[in-house]
């Protein structure tokens, strides 16, 4: 039998929109290859619960959010609807609270299951809050997260200010080291010029080496030991001379410990001191006694020449 082609366009028009349909429910989250089953939780407010927040029992996701909508004739109040997977049916003595997931996740439902009667999709579960649940105060959070820039704004002013005196210390350090590089050139520099002067052949250590043997053989030539002798025969000779002079023997030993000779001395001079003062106090009188002997002496020329 042949099938109308209009039969075949509208069964495929069908399945197309099917797929579809059930892609669209994918994409959202919907896992369509499983059976749940749906319930309405109300609560008063709606504190940061979301559609796909995820709904666990003892830390494991066994279900969704589905559905989040305000209820104006209930005072405003929050009903969610939940798909849980049908292996961890609720009954009425179940709870559902809202607990924290984390501050990038939002919220999430977390199920105790208790024995009881099964309720059905159409019944309404009054949602608690968990013991553990905090609000989270986004103004605080606001406050907290300027003050942090705040902090990292300065951290990275007082950085930067590091950097640009470290780029400092090291423009300072690399004009030292091309100071220095230019210092060790000139130093080796001169250490090649003078190693080349010191190895010239006709100026150099070459040409001194010959004369420095020379003068080595001239010292080595040289009597030390004969001149050891004498000067130790001299220091000899010097030693008995010192000797014999600490003693009383000799004319240098009786002149020094001779104790007359000291005095008669010092009463000489004593007398030439006095021979003195009077020359000066009577000048007169030397220079009469003067006259008067070369008188004499001129006589007895005259008695010599007559003769």
């Amino acid at each position: 039998m042949q099938i109308n082609k209009n039969y075949m366009i509208g069964l495929l028009a069908l399945t197309s929109m099917g797929i579809l349909y059930y892609g669209f429910l994918f994409l959202k989250g919907h896992n369509i290859f499983s059976k749940y089953n749906d319930y309405r939780v109300s609560y008063p407010v709606n504190k940061n619960l979301y559609v796909s927040a995820p709904v666990k029992l003892k830390g494991h996701i066994i279900g969704m959010v589905t559905k989040v909508e305000i209820k104006p004739k209930q005072n405003y109040s929050t009903l969610v609807t939940i798909e849980v997977d049908k292996q961890f049916p609720l009954t009425h003595t179940s709870k559902v609270l809202l607990n924290n997931a984390g501050m990038m996740e939002g919220n999430a439902l977390e199920i105790e299951l208790h024995k009881g009667r099964p309720i059905s999709k159409h019944d309404i579960i009054t949602g608690q809050l968990h013991p553990d649940f905090n609000d989270i105060d986004l103004k605080a959070m606001t406050t907290q997260v300027a003050t942090v820039t705040q902090n990292l704004i300065k951290t990275t002013e007082g950085v930067n200010a590091i950097l640009v005196n470290l780029e400092k210390t090291s423009s300072t350090l690399n004009t030292a080291i091309h100071g220095l590089e230019h210092n060790i050139n000139a130093i080796a520099q001169n250490i090649i010029t003078i190693s080349s002067v010191l190895a010239d052949s006709k100026k150099g250590i070459p040409a001194i080496l010959p004369t420095m043997h020379s003068l080595l053989l001239e010292v080595k030539s040289i009597p030390f030991q004969d001149i050891t002798c004498r000067v130790t025969n001299m220091l000899q000779e010097i030693e008995k001379l010192i000797a014999h002079t600490c003693s009383n023997h000799g004319s240098f030993g009786l002149f020094i410990h001779d104790p007359a000779l000291y005095h008669n001395l010092n009463d000489s001079v004593a007398n030439l001191n006095a021979l003195i003062c009077d020359l000066k106090s009577r000048p007169s009188r030397f220079l009469k006694l003067g006259f008067s002997f070369l008188e004499l002496n001129l006589n007895k020329q005259k008695k010599l020449t007559n003769r």
